[in-house]
């Protein structure tokens, strides 16, 4: 039986906790940073723990897109803290944990990412599934640092 997949990436940011954190907890927003985020509608802005939202994610593949809804509900919602929602789509459960740590005059944005795969797909998460999502959440917090970092917010 397969288990759930952990994985944490982080950066320094050079804005203050709080402009990353109003920024990322917005899901409207993560089409512009993270490269499989599609779409998002929200029920309002700023969410709250308890709020539901979904997302339109896309993996795109050599050969094939892989297109998604994916239902979520905000579990934790700490301004310029913590943040952290539960997803399920028919292919994926996961959860994003966001951490936002005052480091000097920078922010450390740490993402972790938790997420297990549904039916067949599962067999091969570790060589198709797993690099992908390492490689988009890489690019996803490098886009982040440069489009924070080129709007100026402190």
């Amino acid at each position: 039986m397969q288990k759930p997949t952990t994985m944490t990436h982080e950066i320094n940011i050079s804005v203050s906790p709080r402009a990353v954190f109003d920024y990322v907890s917005r899901p409207d927003l993560w089409q512009e940073w993270h490269p499989a985020s599609t779409s998002a509608v929200l029920p309002r802005v700023p969410l709250q723990s308890g709020d539901q939202f979904q997302e339109v994610i896309t993996v795109r593949y050599p050969f094939i897109s892989v297109q998604r809804q994916t239902a979520y509900t905000v579990t934790i919602s700490q301004p310029a803290k913590t943040w952290e929602v539960q997803g399920k789509s028919s292919l994926f459960d996961l959860t994003i944990h966001y951490d936002f740590l005052l480091n000097g005059e920078t922010t450390l944005f740490r993402r972790t990412l938790t997420y297990f795969v549904h039916g067949a797909l599962g067999l091969f998460e570790p060589i198709i599934v797993r690099p992908k999502i390492s490689s988009q959440s890489i690019k996803a917090l490098a886009n982040l640092k440069r489009l924070l970092e080129s709007r100026g917010k402190a």
